[in-house]
Protein backbone atom coordinates (compact mmCIF):
# COMPACT_ATOMS: atom_id res chain seq x y z
CA UNK A 1 0.00 0.00 0.00
CA UNK A 2 1.20 3.56 -0.75
CA UNK A 3 2.74 5.45 2.14
CA UNK A 4 0.30 8.34 1.89
CA UNK A 5 -2.95 6.76 0.74
CA UNK A 6 -4.38 7.37 4.23
CA UNK A 7 -3.78 10.30 6.60
CA UNK A 8 -0.40 10.53 8.29
CA UNK A 9 0.56 12.11 11.62
CA UNK A 10 3.13 14.91 11.89
CA UNK A 11 5.63 14.20 14.69
CA UNK A 12 7.97 17.20 14.34
CA UNK A 13 8.89 20.10 12.04
CA UNK A 14 12.39 21.58 11.72
CA UNK A 15 13.64 24.48 9.63
CA UNK A 16 16.85 23.48 7.85
CA UNK A 17 20.01 25.53 8.29
CA UNK A 18 22.32 26.36 5.41
CA UNK A 19 24.71 23.53 6.28
CA UNK A 20 21.77 21.12 6.54
CA UNK A 21 20.59 22.09 3.05
CA UNK A 22 24.06 21.55 1.62
CA UNK A 23 24.27 18.10 3.22
CA UNK A 24 20.75 17.24 2.04
CA UNK A 25 21.55 18.12 -1.57
CA UNK A 26 24.67 15.95 -1.48
CA UNK A 27 22.63 13.01 -0.19
CA UNK A 28 19.97 13.48 -2.88
CA UNK A 29 22.62 13.66 -5.64
CA UNK A 30 24.05 10.37 -4.39
CA UNK A 31 20.63 8.70 -4.26
CA UNK A 32 19.23 10.31 -7.45
CA UNK A 33 22.23 11.08 -9.72
CA UNK A 34 20.10 12.45 -12.59
CA UNK A 35 19.38 15.61 -10.58
CA UNK A 36 21.91 18.34 -11.40
CA UNK A 37 23.10 21.04 -9.00
CA UNK A 38 20.92 23.58 -10.81
CA UNK A 39 17.89 21.29 -10.45
CA UNK A 40 18.42 20.96 -6.71
CA UNK A 41 19.04 24.70 -6.25
CA UNK A 42 15.68 25.31 -7.96
CA UNK A 43 13.86 22.78 -5.79
CA UNK A 44 15.69 23.60 -2.52
CA UNK A 45 16.87 27.23 -2.74
CA UNK A 46 19.71 27.98 -0.35
CA UNK A 47 18.29 31.30 0.84
CA UNK A 48 14.66 30.14 1.13
CA UNK A 49 12.93 28.40 4.03
CA UNK A 50 13.03 24.60 3.73
CA UNK A 51 11.12 22.55 6.31
CA UNK A 52 12.05 19.03 7.35
CA UNK A 53 8.90 17.31 8.66
CA UNK A 54 9.02 13.92 10.36
CA UNK A 55 5.72 12.06 9.92
CA UNK A 56 4.28 8.71 10.94
CA UNK A 57 2.24 6.98 8.22
CA UNK A 58 -0.83 4.77 8.55
CA UNK A 59 1.26 1.76 7.51
CA UNK A 60 3.68 2.24 10.41
CA UNK A 61 6.61 3.91 8.60
CA UNK A 62 8.54 6.94 9.81
CA UNK A 63 9.06 9.23 6.82
CA UNK A 64 10.92 12.54 6.50
CA UNK A 65 9.38 15.15 4.17
CA UNK A 66 11.33 18.07 2.72
CA UNK A 67 8.95 20.96 2.05
CA UNK A 68 9.37 24.15 0.07
CA UNK A 69 6.48 26.61 -0.24
CA UNK A 70 3.83 24.13 0.98
CA UNK A 71 4.81 21.41 -1.53
CA UNK A 72 6.84 18.39 -0.47
CA UNK A 73 9.62 18.11 -3.06
CA UNK A 74 11.40 15.00 -1.70
CA UNK A 75 10.66 12.36 0.90
CA UNK A 76 12.81 9.73 2.57
CA UNK A 77 11.80 6.58 4.48
CA UNK A 78 13.73 7.06 7.71
CA UNK A 79 15.17 3.54 7.95
CA UNK A 80 16.55 3.82 4.41
CA UNK A 81 19.01 6.19 2.74
CA UNK A 82 16.99 6.39 -0.46
CA UNK A 83 15.27 9.63 -1.50
CA UNK A 84 12.19 9.91 -3.73
CA UNK A 85 10.85 12.96 -5.59
CA UNK A 86 7.15 13.78 -5.33
CA UNK A 87 4.83 14.29 -8.31
CA UNK A 88 5.24 18.06 -7.81
CA UNK A 89 8.98 17.64 -8.44
CA UNK A 90 8.54 15.19 -11.30
CA UNK A 91 6.23 17.61 -13.12
CA UNK A 92 9.14 20.09 -13.19
CA UNK A 93 11.77 17.47 -14.04
CA UNK A 94 9.92 14.54 -15.69
CA UNK A 95 13.06 12.81 -17.02
CA UNK A 96 15.07 12.39 -13.80
CA UNK A 97 13.63 8.90 -13.09
CA UNK A 98 13.12 5.86 -15.31
CA UNK A 99 9.44 5.68 -16.28
CA UNK A 100 6.92 2.87 -16.76
CA UNK A 101 3.67 3.58 -18.59
CA UNK A 102 0.25 2.16 -17.73
CA UNK A 103 -3.35 2.51 -18.92
CA UNK A 104 -5.50 5.43 -17.71
CA UNK A 105 -8.03 3.32 -15.70
CA UNK A 106 -5.16 1.87 -13.61
CA UNK A 107 -4.72 5.25 -11.95
CA UNK A 108 -7.81 4.72 -9.74
CA UNK A 109 -6.32 1.49 -8.46
CA UNK A 110 -3.03 3.16 -7.62
CA UNK A 111 -4.85 5.88 -5.69
CA UNK A 112 -6.68 3.21 -3.69
CA UNK A 113 -3.34 1.82 -2.50
CA UNK A 114 -2.57 -0.83 -5.12
CA UNK A 115 0.93 -1.44 -6.47
CA UNK A 116 1.60 -1.46 -10.22
CA UNK A 117 1.36 -5.00 -11.55
CA UNK A 118 3.25 -6.09 -14.65
CA UNK A 119 0.07 -7.00 -16.61
CA UNK A 120 -0.80 -3.29 -16.47
CA UNK A 121 2.58 -2.05 -17.81
CA UNK A 122 2.59 -1.02 -21.50
CA UNK A 123 5.70 -2.47 -23.17
CA UNK A 124 7.05 -2.64 -26.71
CA UNK A 125 7.62 -6.40 -26.88
CA UNK A 126 9.97 -6.01 -29.86
CA UNK A 127 12.54 -4.37 -27.55
CA UNK A 128 12.67 -7.40 -25.22
CA UNK A 129 14.48 -6.45 -21.97
CA UNK A 130 15.06 -2.89 -23.20
CA UNK A 131 11.29 -2.43 -23.25
CA UNK A 132 11.54 -2.02 -19.49
CA UNK A 133 13.36 1.32 -18.90
CA UNK A 134 16.03 0.53 -21.55
CA UNK A 135 17.06 -2.56 -19.59
CA UNK A 136 18.85 -0.44 -16.95
CA UNK A 137 16.43 -0.83 -14.03
CA UNK A 138 17.68 -2.58 -10.88
CA UNK A 139 15.51 -3.94 -8.10
CA UNK A 140 14.79 -1.19 -5.55
CA UNK A 141 15.49 1.71 -7.94
CA UNK A 142 13.24 4.75 -7.75
CA UNK A 143 10.85 4.68 -10.71
CA UNK A 144 8.08 6.97 -11.97
CA UNK A 145 4.74 5.94 -13.49
CA UNK A 146 2.86 7.83 -16.18
CA UNK A 147 -0.27 7.18 -18.26
CA UNK A 148 -0.78 6.25 -21.87
CA UNK A 149 -2.30 9.69 -22.60
CA UNK A 150 0.22 11.92 -20.79
CA UNK A 151 3.98 11.99 -20.20
CA UNK A 152 3.51 13.67 -16.80
CA UNK A 153 4.25 11.19 -13.97
CA UNK A 154 1.32 10.41 -11.67
CA UNK A 155 3.10 8.16 -9.15
CA UNK A 156 6.52 7.21 -7.83
CA UNK A 157 7.75 4.05 -6.16
CA UNK A 158 10.43 1.37 -5.91
CA UNK A 159 11.03 -1.15 -8.65
CA UNK A 160 10.04 -4.58 -7.37
CA UNK A 161 12.17 -6.27 -10.05
CA UNK A 162 15.06 -5.46 -12.33
CA UNK A 163 14.44 -4.91 -16.06
CA UNK A 164 15.68 -8.43 -16.75
CA UNK A 165 13.42 -9.97 -14.11
CA UNK A 166 10.42 -8.01 -15.41
CA UNK A 167 11.05 -9.33 -18.89
CA UNK A 168 11.56 -12.90 -17.68
CA UNK A 169 8.39 -12.72 -15.54
CA UNK A 170 6.30 -12.71 -18.76
CA UNK A 171 3.91 -10.01 -17.46
CA UNK A 172 3.30 -11.81 -14.18
CA UNK A 173 3.39 -10.38 -10.66
CA UNK A 174 4.31 -7.02 -9.20
CA UNK A 175 6.30 -4.42 -11.08
CA UNK A 176 6.47 -1.36 -8.83
CA UNK A 177 5.85 -0.90 -5.11
CA UNK A 178 3.98 2.41 -5.24
CA UNK A 179 4.91 4.86 -2.45
CA UNK A 180 3.25 8.12 -3.50
CA UNK A 181 0.54 8.99 -6.01
CA UNK A 182 -1.26 12.03 -7.37
CA UNK A 183 -4.39 12.55 -5.25
CA UNK A 184 -3.02 10.99 -2.05
CA UNK A 185 -2.58 12.74 1.31
CA UNK A 186 0.95 13.97 0.50
CA UNK A 187 -0.30 15.63 -2.67
CA UNK A 188 -3.34 17.03 -0.79
CA UNK A 189 -1.09 18.62 1.87
CA UNK A 190 0.56 20.76 -0.84
CA UNK A 191 -0.80 23.28 -3.35
CA UNK A 192 -2.97 20.60 -5.00
CA UNK A 193 -1.87 21.38 -8.54
CA UNK A 194 -3.53 19.35 -11.26
CA UNK A 195 -1.56 17.03 -13.55
CA UNK A 196 0.04 19.12 -16.34
CA UNK A 197 -0.55 18.04 -19.95
CA UNK A 198 2.83 17.08 -21.44
CA UNK A 199 1.48 15.20 -24.42
CA UNK A 200 1.23 11.42 -24.89
CA UNK A 201 4.31 9.17 -24.70
CA UNK A 202 5.48 7.07 -27.66
CA UNK A 203 3.73 3.71 -27.44
CA UNK A 204 3.57 0.55 -29.55
CA UNK A 205 0.65 0.36 -31.99
CA UNK A 206 -0.94 -2.86 -30.69
CA UNK A 207 -2.12 -1.69 -27.24
CA UNK A 208 -5.20 -3.57 -26.05
CA UNK A 209 -8.11 -1.75 -24.42
CA UNK A 210 -8.04 -1.94 -20.63
CA UNK A 211 -10.75 -3.90 -18.81
CA UNK A 212 -11.48 -4.24 -15.06
CA UNK A 213 -10.21 -7.81 -15.02
CA UNK A 214 -7.17 -7.19 -17.16
CA UNK A 215 -4.65 -7.71 -14.36
CA UNK A 216 -5.90 -11.21 -13.65
CA UNK A 217 -6.71 -12.16 -17.25
CA UNK A 218 -3.45 -10.92 -18.76
CA UNK A 219 -1.42 -12.51 -16.03
CA UNK A 220 -2.97 -15.90 -16.71
CA UNK A 221 -2.86 -15.50 -20.50
CA UNK A 222 0.73 -14.27 -20.45
CA UNK A 223 1.82 -17.25 -18.45
CA UNK A 224 0.07 -19.67 -20.83
CA UNK A 225 1.39 -17.82 -23.87
CA UNK A 226 4.92 -17.94 -22.57
CA UNK A 227 4.66 -21.71 -22.15
CA UNK A 228 3.28 -22.14 -25.70
CA UNK A 229 5.92 -19.94 -27.28
CA UNK A 230 8.81 -21.81 -25.73
CA UNK A 231 7.37 -25.35 -25.84
CA UNK A 232 9.59 -26.18 -28.80
CA UNK A 233 12.70 -25.22 -26.91
CA UNK A 234 13.13 -27.23 -23.69
CA UNK A 235 16.29 -25.44 -22.57
CA UNK A 236 14.66 -22.02 -22.95
CA UNK A 237 11.61 -23.22 -21.03
CA UNK A 238 13.74 -24.45 -18.14
CA UNK A 239 15.66 -21.19 -18.07
CA UNK A 240 12.45 -19.11 -17.83
CA UNK A 241 11.00 -21.36 -15.13
CA UNK A 242 14.23 -21.03 -13.15
CA UNK A 243 14.05 -17.26 -13.42
CA UNK A 244 10.41 -17.25 -12.30
CA UNK A 245 11.24 -19.42 -9.30
CA UNK A 246 14.04 -17.06 -8.36
CA UNK A 247 11.67 -14.08 -8.57
CA UNK A 248 9.16 -15.82 -6.28
CA UNK A 249 11.89 -16.60 -3.76
CA UNK A 250 12.96 -12.95 -3.77
CA UNK A 251 9.36 -11.89 -3.09
CA UNK A 252 9.19 -14.21 -0.08
CA UNK A 253 12.51 -12.88 1.24
CA UNK A 254 11.26 -9.31 0.91
CA UNK A 255 8.11 -10.15 2.88
CA UNK A 256 10.22 -11.51 5.71
CA UNK A 257 12.32 -8.40 6.27
CA UNK A 258 13.12 -7.83 9.96
CA UNK A 259 12.11 -4.60 11.68
CA UNK A 260 15.46 -2.84 12.35
CA UNK A 261 14.11 -0.85 15.29
CA UNK A 262 15.01 -1.70 18.88
CA UNK A 263 12.43 -3.21 21.24
CA UNK A 264 12.24 0.10 23.11
CA UNK A 265 11.51 2.02 19.90
CA UNK A 266 8.78 -0.42 18.94
CA UNK A 267 7.18 -0.18 22.42
CA UNK A 268 7.41 3.65 22.32
CA UNK A 269 5.49 3.60 19.06
CA UNK A 270 2.86 1.21 20.42
CA UNK A 271 2.37 3.43 23.48
CA UNK A 272 1.85 6.66 21.54
CA UNK A 273 -0.52 4.95 19.11
CA UNK A 274 -2.58 3.43 21.94
CA UNK A 275 -2.60 6.82 23.73
CA UNK A 276 -3.92 8.67 20.67
CA UNK A 277 -6.36 5.92 19.70
CA UNK A 278 -7.82 5.95 23.23
CA UNK A 279 -8.71 9.65 22.95
CA UNK A 280 -10.49 9.03 19.67
CA UNK A 281 -12.38 5.97 20.95
CA UNK A 282 -13.10 4.77 24.48
CA UNK A 283 -11.76 7.87 26.29
CA UNK A 284 -13.39 10.40 24.00
CA UNK A 285 -16.18 11.26 26.44
CA UNK A 286 -14.77 10.26 29.82
CA UNK A 287 -15.34 12.37 32.90
CA UNK A 288 -12.39 14.26 34.37
CA UNK A 289 -10.37 13.94 36.49
CA UNK A 290 -9.29 10.37 35.80
CA UNK A 291 -6.36 8.64 37.45
CA UNK A 292 -3.43 8.17 35.10
CA UNK A 293 -3.09 4.47 36.00
CA UNK A 294 -6.82 3.92 35.43
CA UNK A 295 -6.59 5.61 32.03
CA UNK A 296 -3.68 3.36 31.08
CA UNK A 297 -5.41 0.13 32.18
CA UNK A 298 -8.95 0.79 30.97
CA UNK A 299 -8.25 2.71 27.78
CA UNK A 300 -4.70 2.49 26.47
CA UNK A 301 -4.24 -1.26 27.05
CA UNK A 302 -7.43 -2.01 25.12
CA UNK A 303 -6.14 0.02 22.14
CA UNK A 304 -3.04 -2.13 21.60
CA UNK A 305 -2.92 -4.42 18.51
CA UNK A 306 -4.22 -8.00 18.95
CA UNK A 307 -1.73 -10.17 20.82
CA UNK A 308 0.38 -7.21 21.97
CA UNK A 309 0.78 -6.37 25.66
CA UNK A 310 1.72 -2.78 26.45
CA UNK A 311 4.66 -2.90 28.84
CA UNK A 312 5.84 0.55 29.91
CA UNK A 313 9.02 -0.94 31.37
CA UNK A 314 10.10 -2.17 27.92
CA UNK A 315 9.86 1.35 26.49
CA UNK A 316 12.43 4.12 26.69
CA UNK A 317 10.21 5.92 29.23
CA UNK A 318 10.32 3.08 31.83
CA UNK A 319 7.55 4.78 33.85
CA UNK A 320 4.01 5.81 32.93
CA UNK A 321 4.55 9.20 34.58
CA UNK A 322 7.46 9.99 32.22
CA UNK A 323 5.47 8.95 29.16
CA UNK A 324 2.50 11.12 30.14
CA UNK A 325 4.82 14.01 31.03
CA UNK A 326 5.90 14.03 27.37
CA UNK A 327 2.25 14.34 26.33
CA UNK A 328 1.85 17.26 28.74
CA UNK A 329 4.86 18.97 27.11
CA UNK A 330 3.26 18.40 23.71
CA UNK A 331 0.13 20.19 24.91
CA UNK A 332 -2.17 17.19 24.52
CA UNK A 333 -3.21 16.68 28.17
CA UNK A 334 -3.04 18.41 31.54
CA UNK A 335 -2.08 16.47 34.70
CA UNK A 336 -2.41 17.45 38.35
CA UNK A 337 -1.42 15.73 41.59
CA UNK A 338 -4.76 15.83 43.41
CA UNK A 339 -3.39 13.68 46.20
CA UNK A 340 0.20 13.13 47.26
CA UNK A 341 1.80 10.61 44.90
CA UNK A 342 -1.40 10.19 42.84
CA UNK A 343 -1.61 11.90 39.42
CA UNK A 344 -4.85 12.49 37.54
CA UNK A 345 -5.53 13.65 34.00
CA UNK A 346 -7.52 16.88 34.29
CA UNK A 347 -8.25 17.64 30.63
CA UNK A 348 -7.37 16.78 27.04
CA UNK A 349 -7.03 18.93 23.94
CA UNK A 350 -9.00 16.92 21.39
CA UNK A 351 -8.22 19.59 18.77
CA UNK A 352 -4.46 18.90 19.04
CA UNK A 353 -2.95 18.04 15.64
CA UNK A 354 -1.64 14.68 16.88
CA UNK A 355 -5.16 13.58 17.85
CA UNK A 356 -6.95 15.17 14.88
CA UNK A 357 -4.63 13.58 12.32
CA UNK A 358 -4.46 10.18 13.99
CA UNK A 359 -6.20 7.41 12.06
CA UNK A 360 -8.12 4.92 14.23
CA UNK A 361 -7.10 1.33 13.53
CA UNK A 362 -9.94 -1.20 13.66
CA UNK A 363 -8.62 -4.58 14.73
CA UNK A 364 -10.33 -7.70 13.38
CA UNK A 365 -10.66 -9.54 16.67
CA UNK A 366 -13.00 -6.92 18.11
CA UNK A 367 -16.45 -7.55 16.64
CA UNK A 368 -17.51 -3.93 17.14
CA UNK A 369 -14.41 -1.73 17.12
CA UNK A 370 -14.36 1.26 19.43
CA UNK A 371 -15.43 4.29 17.47
CA UNK A 372 -17.49 7.31 18.49
CA UNK A 373 -18.41 6.20 22.01
CA UNK A 374 -17.26 3.16 23.93
CA UNK A 375 -18.23 2.55 27.55
CA UNK A 376 -16.88 0.35 30.30
CA UNK A 377 -18.10 -3.27 30.51
CA UNK A 378 -20.39 -2.53 33.46
CA UNK A 379 -22.20 0.18 31.46
CA UNK A 380 -23.36 -2.58 29.11
CA UNK A 381 -24.64 -5.99 30.14
CA UNK A 382 -21.74 -6.58 32.45
CA UNK A 383 -19.68 -9.71 31.91
CA UNK A 384 -17.19 -10.51 34.68
CA UNK A 385 -13.61 -11.02 33.56
CA UNK A 386 -12.25 -14.49 33.06
CA UNK A 387 -9.57 -14.75 35.74
CA UNK A 388 -6.64 -17.16 35.41
CA UNK A 389 -4.02 -17.33 38.15
CA UNK A 390 -0.55 -17.76 36.69
CA UNK A 391 3.06 -18.40 37.57
CA UNK A 392 5.42 -16.16 35.61
CA UNK A 393 8.88 -17.11 34.39
CA UNK A 394 11.54 -15.09 36.22
CA UNK A 395 15.34 -15.15 36.48
CA UNK A 396 15.16 -17.91 39.14
CA UNK A 397 13.74 -20.46 36.68
CA UNK A 398 14.99 -19.00 33.40
CA UNK A 399 17.63 -21.73 32.85
CA UNK A 400 14.97 -24.42 32.99
CA UNK A 401 12.28 -22.78 30.86
CA UNK A 402 14.64 -21.34 28.24
CA UNK A 403 15.51 -24.95 27.36
CA UNK A 404 11.80 -25.44 26.64
CA UNK A 405 11.41 -22.35 24.47
CA UNK A 406 9.59 -20.27 27.11
CA UNK A 407 10.58 -16.59 27.38
CA UNK A 408 11.15 -14.60 30.54
CA UNK A 409 7.99 -12.91 31.79
CA UNK A 410 5.61 -15.42 30.17
CA UNK A 411 2.67 -16.49 32.31
CA UNK A 412 1.87 -20.19 32.78
CA UNK A 413 -0.93 -22.01 34.56
CA UNK A 414 -0.09 -24.64 37.18
CA UNK A 415 -0.94 -27.48 34.80
CA UNK A 416 1.24 -25.93 32.07
CA UNK A 417 4.19 -25.73 34.46
CA UNK A 418 3.70 -29.38 35.38
CA UNK A 419 3.49 -30.49 31.72
CA UNK A 420 6.64 -28.55 30.82
CA UNK A 421 8.46 -30.07 33.77
CA UNK A 422 7.42 -33.58 32.68
CA UNK A 423 8.60 -32.78 29.15
CA UNK A 424 12.00 -31.61 30.41
CA UNK A 425 12.45 -34.76 32.52
CA UNK A 426 11.52 -37.04 29.62
CA UNK A 427 13.67 -35.24 27.04
CA UNK A 428 16.68 -35.47 29.36
CA UNK A 429 15.88 -39.03 30.55
CA UNK A 430 15.85 -38.00 34.23
CA UNK A 431 13.12 -40.31 35.48
CA UNK A 432 14.48 -42.96 37.86
CA UNK A 433 13.86 -46.30 36.08
CA UNK A 434 13.86 -48.22 39.37
CA UNK A 435 11.39 -45.86 41.04
CA UNK A 436 9.30 -43.86 38.57
CA UNK A 437 8.00 -41.61 41.34
CA UNK A 438 11.52 -40.18 41.65
CA UNK A 439 13.33 -37.74 39.34
CA UNK A 440 17.09 -37.54 39.04
CA UNK A 441 18.33 -33.99 39.49
CA UNK A 442 20.63 -32.74 36.73
CA UNK A 443 22.67 -29.54 37.27
CA UNK A 444 19.81 -27.32 36.01
CA UNK A 445 17.15 -28.81 38.31
CA UNK A 446 19.55 -29.11 41.26
CA UNK A 447 20.56 -25.48 41.01
CA UNK A 448 16.91 -24.50 40.88
CA UNK A 449 15.26 -26.52 43.65
CA UNK A 450 17.96 -27.42 46.19
CA UNK A 451 18.67 -25.24 49.21
CA UNK A 452 21.38 -25.05 51.82
CA UNK A 453 22.52 -28.39 53.19
CA UNK A 454 20.96 -30.36 50.31
CA UNK A 455 24.06 -30.82 48.16
CA UNK A 456 23.88 -34.58 48.65
CA UNK A 457 20.27 -34.84 47.37
CA UNK A 458 20.34 -36.62 43.99
CA UNK A 459 16.66 -37.41 43.42
CA UNK A 460 13.32 -35.90 44.35
CA UNK A 461 9.66 -36.94 44.17
CA UNK A 462 7.55 -35.56 41.35
CA UNK A 463 5.14 -33.65 43.64
CA UNK A 464 7.89 -32.02 45.66
CA UNK A 465 9.85 -31.11 42.53
CA UNK A 466 6.77 -29.49 40.97
CA UNK A 467 6.02 -27.63 44.21
CA UNK A 468 9.56 -26.26 44.52
CA UNK A 469 9.67 -25.12 40.89
CA UNK A 470 6.36 -23.29 41.34
CA UNK A 471 7.60 -21.66 44.54
CA UNK A 472 10.58 -20.19 42.66
CA UNK A 473 8.30 -18.56 40.06
CA UNK A 474 6.62 -15.18 40.44
CA UNK A 475 2.91 -14.73 40.91
CA UNK A 476 0.81 -13.40 38.07
CA UNK A 477 -2.68 -13.42 36.68
CA UNK A 478 -4.62 -12.96 33.46
CA UNK A 479 -7.82 -10.92 33.03
CA UNK A 480 -9.97 -11.34 29.94
CA UNK A 481 -13.07 -9.20 29.46
CA UNK A 482 -15.67 -10.06 26.83
CA UNK A 483 -14.64 -8.54 23.49
CA UNK A 484 -11.08 -7.79 24.58
CA UNK A 485 -7.85 -9.72 24.41
CA UNK A 486 -6.49 -11.25 27.66
CA UNK A 487 -4.09 -9.07 29.61
CA UNK A 488 -1.31 -10.63 31.72
CA UNK A 489 -0.21 -8.88 34.91
CA UNK A 490 2.63 -9.53 37.33
CA UNK A 491 2.01 -9.95 41.05
CA UNK A 492 -0.99 -11.21 42.98
CA UNK A 493 -4.49 -10.20 41.92
CA UNK A 494 -5.79 -7.75 44.49
CA UNK A 495 -9.34 -8.53 45.66
CA UNK A 496 -12.15 -5.99 45.89
CA UNK A 497 -11.69 -4.61 49.39
CA UNK A 498 -14.62 -3.69 51.64
CA UNK A 499 -14.21 -2.21 55.09
CA UNK A 500 -16.01 0.08 57.48
CA UNK A 501 -14.82 3.27 59.14
CA UNK A 502 -16.17 5.75 61.61
CA UNK A 503 -16.69 9.37 60.68
CA UNK A 504 -17.62 12.42 62.77
CA UNK A 505 -20.66 11.91 64.91
CA UNK A 506 -19.83 8.23 65.33
CA UNK A 507 -21.39 7.50 61.92
CA UNK A 508 -20.39 4.32 60.12
CA UNK A 509 -19.44 4.36 56.45
CA UNK A 510 -18.55 1.57 54.04
CA UNK A 511 -15.44 1.98 51.88
CA UNK A 512 -15.04 -0.15 48.72
CA UNK A 513 -11.89 -0.09 46.58
CA UNK A 514 -10.27 -1.89 43.63
CA UNK A 515 -13.49 -2.18 41.58
CA UNK A 516 -11.69 -0.98 38.42
CA UNK A 517 -9.45 -4.06 38.32
CA UNK A 518 -12.56 -6.13 37.59
CA UNK A 519 -13.92 -3.70 35.02
CA UNK A 520 -16.56 -2.22 37.35
CA UNK A 521 -17.17 1.51 37.01
CA UNK A 522 -16.98 2.99 40.54
CA UNK A 523 -19.59 5.66 39.68
CA UNK A 524 -21.97 3.04 38.37
CA UNK A 525 -21.45 0.87 41.44
CA UNK A 526 -21.99 3.85 43.77
CA UNK A 527 -25.26 4.66 42.03
CA UNK A 528 -26.51 1.10 42.46
CA UNK A 529 -25.68 1.27 46.17
CA UNK A 530 -27.38 4.64 46.49
CA UNK A 531 -30.59 3.29 44.96
CA UNK A 532 -30.40 -0.12 46.66
CA UNK A 533 -29.96 1.04 50.26
CA UNK A 534 -31.27 4.62 49.99
CA UNK A 535 -28.00 6.05 51.32
CA UNK A 536 -25.78 8.84 50.07
CA UNK A 537 -22.62 7.82 48.24
CA UNK A 538 -19.47 9.46 46.89
CA UNK A 539 -16.49 8.50 44.72
CA UNK A 540 -12.98 9.88 45.22
CA UNK A 541 -9.35 8.78 44.66
CA UNK A 542 -8.46 5.87 46.93
CA UNK A 543 -6.40 6.73 50.01
CA UNK A 544 -2.95 5.12 50.38
CA UNK A 545 -3.13 3.62 46.87
CA UNK A 546 -1.17 4.60 43.78
CA UNK A 547 -4.26 4.41 41.60
CA UNK A 548 -7.96 3.65 41.66
CA UNK A 549 -11.04 5.10 43.29
CA UNK A 550 -12.83 4.58 46.58
CA UNK A 551 -16.62 4.27 46.80
CA UNK A 552 -18.04 5.58 50.08
CA UNK A 553 -21.53 4.52 51.18
CA UNK A 554 -23.19 5.86 54.33
CA UNK A 555 -23.74 3.14 56.96
CA UNK A 556 -22.47 -0.42 57.14
CA UNK A 557 -23.64 -1.66 53.74
CA UNK A 558 -21.24 -4.58 53.31
CA UNK A 559 -24.10 -7.11 53.19
CA UNK A 560 -25.74 -5.28 50.26
CA UNK A 561 -22.42 -4.63 48.50
CA UNK A 562 -21.45 -8.31 48.80
CA UNK A 563 -24.79 -9.42 47.34
CA UNK A 564 -24.41 -6.87 44.51
CA UNK A 565 -20.91 -8.07 43.65
CA UNK A 566 -21.71 -11.79 43.78
CA UNK A 567 -25.20 -11.86 42.24
CA UNK A 568 -25.22 -8.99 39.72
CA UNK A 569 -21.54 -8.57 38.82
CA UNK A 570 -20.82 -12.30 39.34
CA UNK A 571 -17.46 -11.74 41.02
CA UNK A 572 -16.23 -14.98 42.69
CA UNK A 573 -16.36 -14.77 46.49
CA UNK A 574 -12.63 -15.54 46.75
CA UNK A 575 -11.88 -12.18 45.09
CA UNK A 576 -13.95 -10.17 47.60
CA UNK A 577 -12.22 -9.17 50.82
CA UNK A 578 -13.99 -7.90 53.95
CA UNK A 579 -17.23 -9.86 53.83
CA UNK A 580 -16.68 -10.66 57.51
CA UNK A 581 -17.17 -6.94 58.30
CA UNK A 582 -20.90 -7.17 57.59
CA UNK A 583 -23.12 -6.37 60.59
CA UNK A 584 -24.06 -9.38 62.66
CA UNK A 585 -27.67 -10.48 62.59
CA UNK A 586 -29.45 -9.73 65.83
CA UNK A 587 -30.71 -12.74 67.74
CA UNK A 588 -34.47 -12.90 68.10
Amino acid sequence: MGLFVKPYRVKSNTQLKGSDKKKLKAQIRESLPNFTDDDLNTLLPTKEEIISSKVYTFGGDNVILYIYKRDTVFFQIEKENQFFPTVYTLWKFPKVLPVLTTQVPVMSRLLNGADLMLPGVIVDDSKCIKGFCDGLLEKGDAVAINLSNNLAPIAVGKSFRSSEDMYMACKRGKGVEVLHCYGDQLWAAGTRLEIPDMGPPELPDDIQEYSEDQDEEEEGEAAEGAKDNVAADDESTKEIETKLDAVEIKEEELAQEIDPRSDAEVMDELLINAFLQAWKTSAKKIEFPILTALFFRQHMMHCAPPGVNLDIKKSSYKKLSKFLAEQVKAGIIQIKELQKGVDSIMSVNLEHDDIKHFRVVKYQQVEEPMVEETVLPCDKDYEPPKIVELRTVNSNVMKLFSCLGIAKGEGLTGSQVQKLLVRYVKENELQDLNNKAQVKLDPVLAGLVLGKGENDVLTMKWDELNQRVNSKMSEGYSLEFAGYKPQIFKGKLEPIDMKTATRSGNKKVTLITNLETYGIDPNRFAHKCQVGVASSTSVKPAVNKKSGYEVLVQGNQITFATKLLIEEFRIPRKYIQGIENAPKKKKK
